[in-house]
């Protein structure tokens, strides 16, 4: 069974995060953001700011020390991680946007998912057919919920609160260590293009150019 540990799930995302930088991409060493080495990690983070997200003790904690993708509000998709997958950087001004307006159905939690408990947050935005990263600070573990895919197993079905729960899930380390070999096998393609099964990263919508990954 599956257990939460605040250091293996801080090392296994910079890990993943660092592994990003090494591919042709908008993410680059100087995009991954460390907190400070205090008791509270990032500052900015407080448990009032965080109060929207209606989160548990451990979940805060661990967005408070968490590395982030800087968010850049310069370009768009600029954490792009996989296909129509933004990583979340709660410190950063779209997230700030949804907290402050109270607007996190469709933002910060997916749509269709059932209900999200406390003592689980998504790190990821994935719209309708990218990734809602959903880690689970009881088990351990990070469930993949994809809002237009079926889901993996029958069980729970779409009527109940715990649909999520029906998607692909594995521990922590092992589903970040799934997604590094889906890149390193060519399953995952990175092309400067928009296009299905796709990773694009920046789209300037002034040149209608891509740059990918």
């Amino acid at each position: 069974m599956s257990s939460y540990s605040l250091p293996l799930t801080l090392a296994a995302f910079h890990s993943f995060y660092t592994f990003l930088t090494t591919l042709p991409s908008d993410i680059t060493p100087a995009s991954i953001v460390t907190p400070p080495h205090s008791v509270h990690g990032w500052p900015s983070l407080t448990p009032h700011y965080l109060s929207p997200l209606r989160k548990s003790p451990t979940v805060i904690t661990l967005l408070q020390h968490l590395p982030y993708i800087a968010e850049n509000p310069g370009t768009a998709g600029s954490t792009q991680i996989a296909y129509q997958t933004q990583a979340i950087d709660f410190r950063g001004p779209a997230a700030r946007w949804s907290i402050e307006k109270n607007e996190i159905e469709g933002t910060m939690e997916p749509v269709g998912a059932g209900v999200i408990p406390e003592w689980v947050v998504s790190l990821s935005g994935g719209g309708r057919d990218g990734s809602w990263l959903l880690l689970d600070t009881r088990e351990g573990t990070i469930t993949d919920f994809i809002q237009q895919e079926r889901p993996e197993k029958d069980e729970p079905g779409q009527d109940r609160p715990d649909f999520w729960r029906a998607y692909h899930t594995r521990p922590v380390v092992e589903f970040l260590e799934e997604w590094k070999e889906k890149y390193r096998s060519l399953e995952w393609v990175v092309v400067p293009e928009d296009v299905h099964d796709a990773v694009m990263i920046r789209w300037d919508k002034e040149t209608d150019v891509s740059s990918a990954i």
